[in-house]
This record gives C-alpha cells, sequence and structure tokens, in this order.
C-alpha cells in the first residue's frame, strides 16, 4: 500500500550578498541574507514497499521543459541520497510541479531537494531532532550549499562559508510586496563568479556592518521604510554587465514606482520591493508586457501554509 504527502518547495531570494574571499577549492566564502518566498514549486511523493529503490521523476508547470528529469535533476539525487544514507529500500513515485525558473538566483533546484527530504523524512517516520538535523544538513550540504537553509521552517536566514552554515533570524516585520521578474534567459553562477573583482577589506567590513543591521531591523520589526536602503549584491555587477535584460529590469522596476530592486544571488531573476498594492499590480503589469515573466508576492511564512 502507497503512502503520499504534498510538500510546498518556496523560492528565495537574496536580501544581501557579500562575498568575502575564494577558497583554495574555488569556491567563495560568502556572507547573505536568505528570504523565503510565498511563490515557489509543488512536490508530490509517493511511496510503497519493495525490495529494491526505483525514483521516477515526472515534471509538469511553466518550466518543466527547462530541466531534465532524470538522474541529474537535484530532487532525484535528494532522493537518492536519502535512501542511501538511511538504508531505505522502496518504490519511490516523485510530482514536480516547476513554477520557479531554472538557474535565476531563486534556489528553485535547492528548494526541491529540501522539500524531497522533509517530505521522506515524514514518510518514513524519522524524527529530526537536533541530533538528527545534523546528520541532514550533512547530507543537504553535499547536494548544493543553499539546499540547509530550505530545511528549516523559518522565513530568513544568514548564510556563511559557501552558503551552508545556516543562522536563523527572527521575523518580526510585516511584508511588504515582492515583485519577482524572470527576464527570460538563465544567468550562470560560475560565470558570475569568473567575472568578480573582490571588495577591498574596509568595503567588505562596511558591508557586513550593513548586514548586521539589515538583521537588527528584521529581528526588531523595523518598517520597510528604515531597511530598505540596506540591501545588497555584491554579484549584482558581474551580472549586470554580461547580461543586458538584468539590468533593464531593475532599472525598469525602479522606473515604474519600487521603492527598491535588486538583482537576487547570481541572476538571472530580480526582485522590487513596494508596501503599496496598486503600485505593486502596476508594476508586474508594465514589466509582464516587456516579455518578462513577472511573479507577485510576499515572504514565506509557516503559517501561509503554503499559498
Amino acid at each position: 500500500m502507497s503512502r503520499e504527502i504534498s510538500v510546498f518547495a518556496p523560492a528565495k531570494i537574496n536580501l544581501f550578498l557579500e562575498v568575502l574571499g575564494k577558497r583554495e577549492n574555488k569556491y567563495h566564502d560568502i556572507s547573505t541574507l536568505f528570504a523565503k518566498t510565498a511563490f515557489g514549486d509543488n512536490v508530490k511523493i509517493a511511496v510503497e514497499k519493495s525490495d529494491s529503490v526505483s525514483i521516477e521523476l515526472k515534471l509538469k508547470g511553466p518550466f518543466a521543459g527547462n530541466i531534465k528529469s532524470g538522474k541529474t535533476n537535484l530532487a532525484y539525487k535528494a532522493a537518492d541520497a536519502f535512501f542511501d544514507f538511511f538504508a531505505i529500500k522502496t518504490n519511490c513515485s516523485i510530482r514536480l510541479e516547476k513554477n520557479v525558473p531554472p538557474s535565476s538566483g531563486l534556489g528553485g533546484g535547492s528548494s526541491d531537494a529540501a522539500a524531497i527530504i522533509k517530505g521522506l523524512c515524514a514518510l518514513f517516520n524519522i524524527e529530526t531532532n537536533a541530533k538528527r538535523m545534523k546528520d541532514i544538513v550533512k547530507l543537504a550540504a553535499k547536494l548544493g550549499a543553499d539546499v540547509p537553509f530550505f530545511l528549516y521552517d523559518f522565513t530568513f536566514a544568514k548564510g556563511e562559508g559557501i552558503g551552508e552554515i545556516i543562522t536563523p533570524v527572527q521575523n518580526r516585520i510585516s511584508s511588504p510586496y515582492i515583485i519577482i521578474a524572470y527576464p527570460g534567459q538563465p544567468s550562470s553562477t560560475k560565470e558570475a563568479y569568473q567575472r568578480l573583482r573582490l571588495n577591498s577589506e574596509d568595503k567588505i567590513l562596511t558591508n557586513i556592518s550593513n548586514l548586521n543591521k539589515l538583521i537588527n531591523s528584521i529581528e526588531s520589526g523595523s518598517r520597510f521604510e528604515e531597511w530598505r536602503s540596506l540591501i545588497y549584491n555584491k554579484l549584482e555587477d558581474c551580472v549586470l554587465k554580461r547580461l543586458g535584460s538584468v539590468g533593464k529590469l531593475k532599472k525598469d522596476m525602479l522606473a515604474f514606482g519600487a521603492d527598491a530592486a535588486l538583482m537576487s544571488g547570481s541572476g538571472s531573476c530580480v526582485f522590487a520591493f513596494t508596501n503599496d498594492e496598486a503600485k505593486a499590480q502596476k508594476i508586474a503589469e508594465k514589466i509582464n508586457v516587456d516579455a518578462a515573466t513577472v511573479f507577485l508576492t510576499h515572504f514565506w511564512r509557516i503559517n501561509y501554509e503554503n499559498n
């Protein structure tokens, strides 16, 4: 007899991203502030008893055609790694509704992987106490640096190391309206970092101070107007110079009345904020006319119940 579960996989935006330095293994140390949104993918997982492991992944949704459904898919890898780690044999069927564009800076693949792990933990009654979570986080980090963030049920978190060291940030703010726009072309994380020129030590220290101010603002419940000027992304210039459509999106969002705008992660999506619902709708409509795919959303909270 099969058992199944549905899990929401929220997209993220980076409210802040500073690159601190490069490691010998070519990865970079960063300091970032992740934020989940109420927009994302939907995952349905069904399992049944078996003498061996089999995984079937089927995709649907507006961006299903942009990714592969085989063993290279991060959702597939997450299920395979989970069954190997816990020595579980089962037939597993995964249905993934792909609403988040790939290679867009929204962490869609990482969120899908985390949703798979969370769903399988629930289906196989695996406790997620502090000790067990350490193992699960290690498993997730091997899949991707952003995956650990999505394992936890909080909206905001500071990410350090390569992004896998997670510190929760208490959310006491009211969410502004968030307009996320995808220009129709993906952005390569590898290329963004290849073009990177690190800030000076003084500039990095100043930026980290601003990140701490941003975190304090969120934890103290400050008004949007008090923290909107603190958002920052070091990788933005690296991508804007290469992908003109990303720079145009940001420029247009501000011109159409957004109170703040920024590229997320290594791109190519740009997000904008405003506290005015009518203005948010107007910006979304104007951007949508210009061939971009637009999502109007807000920060995710667990009590939003995946809407």
